[in-house]
């Protein structure tokens, strides 16, 4: 009682010191003496402060001897039972436990803290006597009844829900949320980009088809050889790629979260891998891109094997690389695959187990291959210094057991991607009788892959089949 009666001391003087602030704070402003009347205000308060501090220098040093004596009683008193003796505050017994606390507290009353002290001692050694007859009497009923029956029993708090646990809250760290994964656009970002003019629905490019022709004059005013020129044009469709998604309006308001930002980004991350699978095996048609892998008079490789391994998938390797270079007239650029077939190859084994393909600083002499990246997509290694570049928007549903994925070279500069500029769109009309919002994220998009088809190596065949394991 007399730490509570000490901290109700202690705010009623925060309150007489913020009072005094208060009255100085006019003539402070105002680079004045005190008013007679505020003189008095203040002398008021201040002698009630000193008042105070006196009081609570009482209490406290008092509060210290208490503490020290009550200390000193229960190291050398005597073990007492009581027996029939009557408890100090028991009913008629003429004493008041709340009025003998204030007493001591605020009246130092001596008979008042005796009669405290003694209460104390008792509880001491009723209690545990209390809870031992407790005990007792709850194995008495007990002993008759089947342990195996249902009975209720006692549950000691603790998290469950029901018996304490909806006190221990969840914690949910909304900024830390888990996106759903997808893989990129590693074939959009490394062919040519391009603005997407407006105003059109195809982009056309012209080519030529049959060249112009040079040769060895036979002779002083012999014939010159000549050839007509022709020229044709490849086209690229202009098709839109979209995705929306309705959203109830409580949601929005009622959630800590920017619960738009993280639609808009899932939205955008789909969009970039459709786009990029659409550039690797679009149809052409109802309104799809044209893939790479359905382009007309590229290169094709077969690799049949039952048992591949990594040597020999090595000469169909080459041979991709060097159709690439030899009818494009110009070198590739890179070699797209799948993460699976990567690591695959990263796995396979010499005949003294030893990896073909080694990080490129503990590169040893004539390797296979190279791993110069860590990542899941994009550059990840290098054979005959052309970068390997992983992609897990190829299709791994191929072939005649529907369960092979490709391996392409090419130039990717060859290839054009035209984009538009992204469009975003809230929508509340639409779908404002259900207190809903629809979020819309749309592109127009062309894509020519089939601008030089001479470039595209594509290898495939069962040695392509998806590996176990992978």
């Amino acid at each position: 009682m007399s730490r509570e009666f000490i901290a109700a001391l202690q705010d009623r003087r925060a309150k007489l010191k913020a009072e005094l602030a208060e009255i100085l704070k006019t003539p402070t402003a105002e680079r004045r003496d005190l008013t007679p009347e505020e003189r008095g205000r203040f002398d008021a308060a201040e002698t009630q402060i000193r008042e105070i501090d006196e009081r609570i220098a009482e209490l406290d040093d008092q509060l210290q001897r208490d503490d020290a004596a009550a200390e000193r009683a229960k190291r050398y008193a005597p073990s007492v039972e009581v027996v029939s003796e009557p408890l100090t505050y028991e009913r008629h017994s003429g004493h008041s436990y709340f009025l003998d606390l204030a007493n001591a507290t605020l009246f130092n009353n001596g008979e008042a803290r005796q009669r405290l002290h003694r209460h104390g001692q008792e509880m001491d050694v009723e209690m545990p006597r209390r809870e031992k007859l407790r005990a007792e009497q709850a194995r008495k009923e007990l002993r008759s009844i089947d342990r195996r029956s249902t009975f209720e029993q006692r549950v000691n708090p603790n998290r469950t829900d029901g018996q304490g646990g909806y006190f221990v809250p969840p914690m949910w760290l909304i900024d830390d949320y888990i996106d759903l994964p997808r893989f990129g656009r590693v074939l959009a970002n490394s062919v040519r980009p391009l603005t997407l003019p407006a105003g059109t629905d195809s982009i056309n490019v012209p080519k030529v088809a049959t060249g112009t022709k040079t040769g060895v004059q036979t002779a002083d005013a012999a014939a010159v050889t000549s050839q007509d020129l022709t020229d044709t044009f490849v086209t690229a469709p202009v098709r839109t790629i979209a995705g929306q998604q309705d959203i109830a309006l409580q949601l929005l308001d009622q959630s800590p979260a920017s619960f738009d930002e993280v639609t808009f980004a899932d939205l955008i991350a789909d969009y970039n891998q459709t786009l990029d699978t659409q550039c690797w095996n679009g149809s052409g048609s109802a309104g799809q891109l044209k893939g790479v892998l359905n382009v007309s008079g590229i290169n094709a490789i077969t690799y049949t094997d039952a048992t591949p391994t990594l040597p020999e998938l090595y000469l169909p390797a080459m041979q991709a690389l060097s159709q690439s270079a030899t009818k494009r007239k110009m070198m590739p650029t890179a070699v797209f695959l799948t993460p699976q077939r990567w690591f695959w190859m990263a796995s396979q084994l010499d005949s003294q187990n030893r990896p073909f393909i080694l990080p490129e600083t503990n590169a040893p002499f004539n390797p296979l291959a190279l791993q110069t990246g860590g990542d899941v997509e994009g550059p990840v290694g290098r054979v005959l210094n052309f970068p390997l570049l992983a992609d897990g928007n190829i299709p791994a549903n191929l072939g005649g057991g529907t369960n092979e994925d490709r391996i392409v070279a090419m130039r990717t500069s060859d290839l054009f991607l035209w984009e538009g500029n992204m469009r975003t769109r809230v929508l509340q009309e639409v779908l404002s009788g259900t207190l809903q919002v629809r979020f819309q994220v749309y592109n127009y998009v062309a894509f020519m892959p089939d601008r030089r088809p001479e470039t595209i190596s594509v290898i495939s065949g069962t040695g392509l089949a998806a590996p176990t394991g992978f």
